[in-house]
Formats: structure tokens, sequence, C-alpha cells
């Protein structure tokens, strides 16, 4: 065996063992994980009454809120976003969806439209503007949201107001899915806030 030959052998050895050794203590990568907002129980339904059919007109969303990673609020101008962490849809879409399954079974009603519906078809309309909607450092999330309900013959509000509503939950360090869980509980509480002004527009119109 020539020299050259040697020396290139025993320079591949310690090489070859620092590549592996570079794979085997290689940090491993967390995966993304992926979330929605749940809807409440079925054992909140409501005792059945009259039938209420709602159509949801619109759910609005600051577009910082629309991003696909979720976010977490760190005092009053700062948002972080946890790349980890993402919504399985678009975080309107996902509220707009559990609201309506909330109403369903808050109401009851098996006619609550999210998409797709006629003024016909439905007694009253829905819309919500929402400006904030996550949770803190600490765990604690806040929703503030506008809404109005008007008749399906009338762009006049019949019921308004603002929620401003507050839960406070488990620190999201380390554990994102808090953050989902505080959210679910905020969007259930808020509608049961519609649901009772749902009912009391449809009893004034009635």
């Amino acid at each position: 065996m020539n020299s050259g030959f040697r020396f290139a052998h025993f320079a591949f050895v310690p090489a070859t063992a620092l590549l592996l050794t570079g794979c085997l203590f290689k940090p491993s990568i967390a995966p993304v994980r992926h979330f929605v907002l749940a809807p409440v129980p079925v054992n909140e339904l409501a005792p059945m009454t009259e039938q209420i059919s709602v159509g949801i007109g619109s759910v609005k969303m600051p577009s910082y809120l629309l991003r696909t990673s979720v976010a977490v609020r760190h005092g009053t101008n700062e948002i972080e976003y946890l790349e980890g962490a993402r919504w399985g849809e678009r975080l309107d879409e996902c509220f707009q969806r559990t609201l309506a399954a909330n109403l369903s079974r808050m109401l009851p009603s098996d006619r609550v439209y999210s998409a797709d519906w006629a003024g016909s078809q439905v007694m009253v309309r829905l819309f919500v503007d929402v400006q904030q909607f996550e949770v803190d450092a600490q765990g604690r999330g806040t929703l503030i949201a506008h809404w109005r309900v008007q008749s399906s013959r009338s762009n006049t509000p019949v019921e308004s107001g603002t929620a401003r509503l507050d839960r406070t939950g488990a620190s999201p360090q380390g554990n994102a899915a808090v953050i989902a869980a505080t959210l679910s509980e905020l969007t259930a509480e808020f509608s049961r806030t519609l649901a009772q002004a749902i009912r009391e527009s449809v009893n004034r119109k009635n």
C-alpha cells in the first residue's frame, strides 16, 4: 500500500466518525402541530323551543390574526407567532364555523347557516367584527368583538353590542394546545351572549 493511499485512508476514518457523530447528536426538529377551535359539547343543548333560523353574514378579523401561525401577545404592541403551532384553517373561518355550531346547540336550531344562504331562509342575520382574539404569554385570553343582529328584511340592527371577554388559562409556554382551548372557551362564552340576543330579537319581532 503506498503512502498516499494510507494517508487518505486514515484521514477518511476520523472524518467519517465526525460526520456520524454530527448526525447522531443533531437536535431533532419538533413536528408542527395544527389546531382548531372546539364547539361546546352536545350536553349544552338548550331546551327545544321555536326553531330560529340564523344567517351569519360575516366575521371580520384583523389581518394579524389571519397568519397561519398561532399568535401570542406580549404586552400592548408585540405579537409573537409560534412557528411550531399553526391553525388548521384560517382563524376567521374557524371562528365562524365554531360560532355556527355553538348557536345551533344553544338556540337550539338546525337552521344556523354560515354560508350559502338566502335572506328568505332566515329570520335574522348576524354580523361580527372581531377586534382582538388571542392569548398572552401568561395564559390570559381576550376576545373583543362588535356584533349586531339584523332582521332578514331590514339593515337596521334590532340588537347590537360589544363583547369584552377575558379568561385565564394555563401558560402557553411549551404547550400551544392551551391557546386553542382558551380561545374555544371564549368563543363559547361569546356564543352564549349572541344566542340570548338572537332570542330577544325574535321575541321582540313576535
